[in-house]
């Protein structure tokens, strides 16, 4: 499989993770209103996950699109940073890490 197609592939897949995982994080958490302080810190930091996966997301196809290993690198990074902020989500995020190390596009010489 070329490693555009496979850019491609991981951009959908995490487009469909961030529209998918947010709401459901965000259903969960109103069985947890007996506990007003555990409730307030889970919805903060689903909140910032989403934030800075949506950015990642972002960087992701601006990656893509303009065929830049910088964005790429960036945005494996920012997921990197998103993943922390809910760390179950690691579950997810590391192999779609592994697969944007993986789907960065070689350099030809001209350009080193």
């Amino acid at each position: 499989m070329k490693r555009r197609k496979l850019l491609l592939i991981n951009s959908v897949l995490m487009t469909i993770y961030l529209i998918g995982s947010i709401p459901y994080y965000l259903i969960a958490n109103e069985q947890n209103q007996r506990f007003v302080i555990f409730s307030a810190i889970y919805t903060a930091l689903v909140l910032i996950h989403g934030v800075i996966i949506g950015i990642a997301v972002l960087l992701q196809w601006v990656g893509y699109f303009k065929k830049s290993r910088g964005w790429i690198n960036f945005s494996t990074f920012t997921m990197f940073i998103g993943a922390f902020a809910f760390i179950i989500s690691f579950i997810v995020i590391i192999p779609m890490m592994i697969i944007n190390s993986i789907s960065k596009e070689k350099r030809k010489k001209s350009e080193i």
